[in-house]
Order: C-alpha cells, then structure tokens, then sequence
C-alpha cells in the first residue's frame, strides 16, 4: 500500500504552519511520517502547488534522511504537488492517488499526531472489497482525511473538483464504499487550533 501524508495546508486555525510544530524534539510532520513509514511500502507527503521547492517546513530530516528500504524499488519518501493551488484536501488527495504505484492508498492528515495503526489495518481490510473504507463517530461525522482510497477514484475525485464541489463527502455515494463505525473510545485527535496543540503537548507530557 501506499500512504499519502496530507501536508499542504496553511493552517488558518492554528496561525501557524502546522507541520513545523514541535513534538518532542520532532516537527509534528517528522512525528507522523515516523508512525507510518514501518508500514508502507511507498510514502508521499502531498503539498500545495508551489510549495515543493523548499518542501514543507516541517518535513526536516524526514526528507532528507529517509533511506529507501529493499521492497520500494528506491523511492524512498516524495513529495507531490497539487495540480491546481487551493483546492484544499481533496487536491491533495487527488495528486497523491495520481501519483501513486499501489492500488490502494492510506490518506492521512498531517495534523493528527497519534496515528492508529489497527485502525488503519481494519480499513484496509474493508476496503478489499470497496473502492472507500472511510470510520464514522457516533455522531455520524466521517473523517475523510483518514481514510483508504482506491486509485480508481481518481476519476470521481476530478468529476466532483470540475463542478466546484471541494467536499470528498459526495465521493462516497458514487463509489463503493465501506463505512467503519468508531466506537465510543476511539477519538481520531486533530491539532486544529493553538489549544488543541497546547493540550496535546500538556497530555503527553502528563504520559
């Protein structure tokens, strides 16, 4: 599989660029590419149109130093641009999907700094038999930037962009979708805002 790390946003909420936050000593990018990388045959960090000369502030060593292992063939970590500026998430998806060289592509947002592996695991499963395996709360709310995606949405993804539409909910009543209900004590944490961040650094640092 692939996993499509999203990195490309500016980070309105948080004023701040959220990749480049610290935790423990790692960018907040450095922390999630290294709870992912064991798992994946291919990593890409997808960012918005116009940033890859320097990369993501927060990518640090983590593209720099990465070294490719035996079953990637040598690709190692890449980045990949949005084809279009703004079209937030569901550009960067696209790109990353674009890109990509397996069938099946864990999308993951930069922001969420505890990454739940089983979780993914179970997604995967559901999604052998589906285009989408998506987790809903209890609340009824999907997190589509923790999802599996099919490269064979691709089309969908570039049909929904094309009538303006910048939501990836629509996307999950034309394709073949697995819903994964989240039980009450699964919370899929996002640093959304200084607070959030503050929070987090306080609670781990409680741990």
């Amino acid at each position: 599989m692939t996993a499509i790390v999203l990195a490309g946003g500016r980070g309105r909420r948080m004023k701040a660029d959220k990749a480049s936050l610290d935790i423990g000593g790692k960018t907040l990018l450095e922390h999630v590419l290294a709870q992912v990388e064991p798992y994946f045959e291919e990593l890409i960090v997808s960012i918005s149109k116009g940033q890859g000369r320097g990369g993501p502030e927060g990518l640090g060593k983590a593209g720099t130093g990465r070294k490719s292992r035996p079953d990637e063939g040598g690709s190692g970590l890449r980045l990949v641009e949005d084809e279009v500026r703004g079209q937030g998430p569901i550009g960067g998806i696209l790109a990353g999907l674009r890109a990509a060289r397996n069938d099946a592509c864990a999308v993951v947002a930069c922001d969420m700094p505890d990454i739940p592996i089983p979780l993914l695991r179970s997604l995967a499963r559901a999604a052998r038999d589906a285009e989408i395996a998506v987790p809903v709360d209890p609340a009824g709310h999907y997190d589509p930037l923790f999802a599996i995606y099919k490269r064979s949405v691709a089309d969908a993804i570039e049909a929904l962009l094309a009538r303006g539409e910048r939501s990836l909910l629509p996307l999950y009543s034309v394709c073949r979708t697995a819903v994964m209900p989240l039980g009450e004590k699964l919370r899929l944490r996002n640093l959304n805002t200084r607070a959030d961040y503050e929070s987090y650094i306080r609670s781990i640092k409680g741990e």
